[in-house]
């Protein structure tokens, strides 16, 4: 009976937590002072919030300027955005009780007013419109002026120029042409990813440019149309890729190689020419693996025929291959082929 009287006569309050406790009472006494807790906070707690934002803005912003060089995975960029703003929210909602608590636990002697009433002095109405400002300034509209037109970078490559980067905008050009110089000097090649993944229809080269290094175009799904300049001498490998609506593609005399994959996967190639007479002494692997060609001939230059060079092509009815030109027995896996020897 005695513990039961005990129990009645204790303020339930004070058989919670200590923490919960503190909490419930400073959150009393702070509204006493009409000090609103979800609105406002201390100055030195306010430091440490815009510290937050302004590591964690910042962050976004390289992150978006990198995705759009490189031509990553939006769906990876935006991951990476949402994990970002999750840490800065955590960071920046830090309730002002959690100081408070500090303070009277590290000061049990002093009073309350003494604990508190030093800190009510500078609310910090406008931190949280700052800290978001800075946020969207750097997740948005940052980006957003920087990328509103699609950019062409460039680098010095022996007295000439190489195309280096290329970034879409969000007023995206389909239609891209390469100048025949940059800066008085000539563009001369195109760096490997280049313009990979990129929602290009058409891209013109100047006829200067004899390198088109491996993945160039990769992964351009919407592209119908690109020249071979007429100089061209090398194609690096997957450089054309699963570029699902190339159509044709002539290639210039100087070629002398065409590596592995660098057209497979373009599902709508039917016409592929060669200048005569070809400088091409070898085609890679897989080089023209699942395209739409019908028919082919292949030049008297050619002298090794790489495996899977012409696999899965099913509308390859036809293939004219020069009488010394060794072939992969698994050349034409997989396509209907019927192969003649000239």
């Amino acid at each position: 009976m005695e513990n039961n009287t005990t129990q009645q006569v204790i303020d339930p309050l004070f058989l919670k937590p200590e923490n919960e406790i503190l909490q419930n009472y400073i959150n009393g006494e702070l509204s006493k002072n009409n000090f609103d807790i979800k609105k406002e906070s201390l100055s030195h707690l306010e430091k440490k919030k815009l510290t937050a934002t302004l590591i964690s803005a910042p962050i976004n912003l390289i992150l978006i300027i990198v995705f759009r060089v490189f031509h990553y995975s939006q769906f990876w960029l935006i991951l990476l955005i949402i994990i970002n703003f999750l840490i800065w929210r955590k960071f920046t909602k830090a309730p002002v009780t959690d100081f408070f608590i500090k303070e009277i636990k590290s000061r049990p002697d002093e009073n309350f007013s003494d604990v508190i009433a030093p800190q009510l002095y500078d609310r910090c109405k406008n931190g949280k419109l700052l800290r978001a400002g800075i946020f969207i300034l750097c997740t948005f509209l940052i980006p957003m002026l920087m990328f509103l037109k699609p950019h062409v970078f460039y680098e010095d490559y022996q007295n000439e120029k190489y195309v280096r980067f290329y970034t879409e905008g969000l007023m995206s050009e389909a239609n891209l042409i390469i100048p025949d110089e940059v800066d008085g000097k000539k563009v001369v090649g195109l760096r490997g990813d280049v313009f990979n993944s990129t929602d290009l229809v058409s891209v013109t080269l100047p006829d200067a440019i004899d390198t088109i290094r491996g993945h160039a175009f990769e992964d351009c799904e919407y592209l119908e149309t690109v020249n071979m300049p007429k100089k061209l001498k090398y194609i690096g490998g997957y450089a054309f890729n699963n570029c699902k609506k190339l159509k044709e593609v002539h290639l210039p005399k100087q070629i002398g190689e065409i590596h592995g994959y660098t057209f497979a996967n373009c599902q709508n190639l039917r016409i592929v020419e060669f200048e005569e007479p070809s400088s091409v002494t070898r085609i890679g692997g897989h080089a023209f693996q699942n395209t739409a060609l019908m028919e082919i001939k292949i030049p008297e230059s050619v002298t090794e025929i790489g495996s899977s060079a012409f696999r899965d092509c099913r509308y390859l009815s036809k293939a004219y291959v020069p009488e010394n030109c060794m072939m992969n027995e698994r050349a034409f896996k997989n396509s209907p082929t019927t192969i003649t020897k000239y």
